[in-house]
């Protein structure tokens, strides 16, 4: 969820506590330059300083404070996941398949399609999932556990919200 301001909301930066952020707000002296997320406060009722998020810069002996719409998370684009990585989330989304499975990657501009012998998992650019099986000449939806896919994923910090398109998140290299 993007608030009317295009940043991310502050549930959505609990996320990346501990990851790497980007000052994105003209006004800050650290315009442009690198931190490490530290800690992100909500809104407390009656104290005109929140919300604030704490970022620690290399060589600074303090976590500074400021505005949650002042930074960008580093993200992955879906396009850049492994061979490697594409095979884990195939058979997280799909435990009862074969291990010994080839699993193939094909890459988009607005999606992914993994595939191994009959089925086919889809993942778009947002988030969104489709899942098949080729069965006696005809496709029919194949169970996916899509939670596991998302959470794998997520942990991996790769962009499944389109957060990077809308400039609320920077592509990581």
């Amino acid at each position: 969820m993007i608030n009317v301001d295009s940043s991310l909301m502050i549930k959505e930066l609990t996320r990346y506590l501990g990851r790497q952020v980007q000052v994105n707000s003209l006004e800050h002296d650290k315009h442009g330059e690198t931190g490490v997320l530290q800690y992100v406060r909500d809104k407390i009722e009656g104290n005109s300083l929140t919300p604030t998020v704490g970022v620690w810069f290399e060589g600074e002996a303090f976590t500074r404070s400021m505005h949650p719409q002042q930074i960008r998370p580093f993200l992955r684009r879906l396009d850049s996941l492994t061979d490697e990585e594409a095979r884990q989330c195939f058979r997280l989304g799909y435990p009862y398949w074969d291990l010994g499975e080839i699993v193939t990657l094909a890459k988009a501009a607005t999606h992914i399609e993994l595939v191994s012998g009959p089925i086919r998992l889809t993942i778009t650019t947002q988030g969104v999932i489709s899942s098949e099986r080729q069965f006696d000449g005809a496709v029919v939806p194949a169970r996916v556990n899509i939670w596991e896919v998302l959470n794998y994923l997520d942990s991996l910090f790769i962009d499944t919200n389109g957060y990077i398109e809308r400039g609320v998140a920077v592509k990581a290299h």
